[in-house]
């Protein structure tokens, strides 16, 4: 598992901005100062870990991840703040956050889900396992709220932060440098938005920059790619399909893609939305009827919301209705008794 090592350069700015000595940090952290000069440089995500461990050790408070989030400078993150700062308002600069995260991080993405009422709720959705995934991910929604505080003058107020860092025994200053109630101990980290906040305008919103630099990223390919978007689609269905059928737009909203480059890069790879949809969808009905799931809740947790149609497509996948098949494999599975000889 490796990060870019920009990211590593911005939370060793970060740590400068509050007064740690970054470079008695890095040496201790075993990172080569060359490593940190080259632009398309990756770090091991352990190189990570030892870096908050050397900095906690240093000022241990357990705000510290937020401090430092809050710290670091607009720009530090080079092309990715520029993408995000050249959006409409905050609500298009979270969706082309989600849009290029990869050029940050491959271990997890960023959702972008309307909330109540009217506003957003951010979520940071792991695909795989680090050990310094609570810092990060406090980092993470710490360096969101500060980018938005300073591209809309200080406007942007979050409703709630979820962090799933357990509650810290002691009181601490999470709510007062957030600015918004904070609960600890979350499965998800996320951000709630209220709707004055996510339509605030950004002020260096530029519509040609923001094309210019979204067209840069698609040449160098920022973004989901074609050996994980199947995979990522389909694990994005199924917590989806209870709510009904998505669309190729929202998913691809969810997966930090335009619809027009899901649908191009499932072409390249033979498939379609459509095929995936459907292909999952009859999978996952084998997989709900096998295990014992009631036919009108497989139903609704594949996004039917009549019987007929689901009735319609387990005929087209199997030939026969879903309680046949369901009859036929549970007979099929039943323990005969032995032949006897007479």
């Amino acid at each position: 598992m490796h990060l870019p090592v920009a990211t590593a350069r911005a939370v060793l700015v970060g740590f400068a901005a509050l007064g740690l000595d970054v470079e008695e940090i890095r040496v201790e952290s075993g990172i080569d100062a060359g490593t940190l000069e080259r632009q398309d440089a990756e770090l091991a995500a352990d190189a990570f870990t030892r870096l908050w461990q050397s900095a906690l050790r240093r000022a241990p408070r357990p705000e510290l991840a937020t401090e430092v989030g809050l710290a670091i400078p607009f720009g530090a993150f080079g092309a990715l703040d520029y993408l995000a700062g050249t959006s409409r308002d905050v609500e298009a600069g979270f969706l082309t956050l989600a849009t290029h995260f990869r050029q940050v991080s491959s271990l997890f993405s960023v959702e972008v889900l309307p909330g109540e009422p009217d506003g957003g709720i951010v979520r940071l959705v792991w695909t795989q396992p680090q050990p310094s995934r609570d810092l990060s991910d406090e980092f993470t929604l710490a360096v969101f709220i500060g980018r938005f505080r300073e591209t809309t003058n200080g406007l942007f107020r979050a409703r709630a932060v979820r962090l799933p860092t357990a509650r810290p025994a002691v009181p601490t200053q999470h709510e007062k440098l957030l600015g918004a109630p904070v609960t600890f101990g979350c499965a998800v980290a996320a951000l709630e938005v209220p709707a004055g906040s996510w339509k605030l305008p950004l002020r260096g919103a530029d519509p040609v920059l923001q094309q210019t630099l979204r067209e840069l990223a698609e040449r160098l390919q920022l973004g989901a790619s074609e050996s994980d978007l199947e995979s990522a689609l389909r694990a994005r269905l199924r917590s989806l399909l209870p709510e009904g059928t998505p669309s190729a737009a929202w998913v691809a909203r969810l997966l930090g893609l335009s619809e027009r480059t899901l649908q191009r890069r499932l072409h390249e790879s033979g498939t379609s939305f459509l095929r995936v949809l459907d292909s999952f969808r009859e999978a996952e009905a084998e997989r709900l009827l096998g295990t014992g799931v009631p036919l009108a809740d497989a139903a609704l947790r594949l996004g039917f919301s009549d019987q007929s149609a689901w009735n319609r497509a387990f005929r087209r996948w199997k030939g026969m209705s879903p309680r046949q098949w369901t009859l036929l494999r549970n007979a099929a599975s039943e323990p005969r008794p032995p032949s006897s000889r007479t």
